[in-house]
């Protein structure tokens, strides 16, 4: 997706994890907390995902779907 992109996780300290954001607010939003991936759209939760690529192919339906 050329509109994403990844923000380098922190040391191992830090508290918050990797956070794949849009660039331009609203829209779909993929992140990473604590090994779970979370995908919303506008704001609004739209699952939870065990991993990286479910989450991305999850994000890009919504994406791609009419509203």
């Amino acid at each position: 997706m050329t509109n994403m992109k990844t923000v380098p996780p922190k040391s191992k300290g830090a508290q918050d994890s990797s956070i794949i954001r849009p660039s331009q607010r609203g829209g779909v939003q993929v992140r990473e907390r604590n090994g779970i991936w979370e995908v919303q759209v506008d704001g609004k939760f739209r699952g939870d995902y065990h991993q990286k690529e479910h989450a991305l192919a999850a994000a890009a339906l919504h994406k791609l779907s009419p509203r």
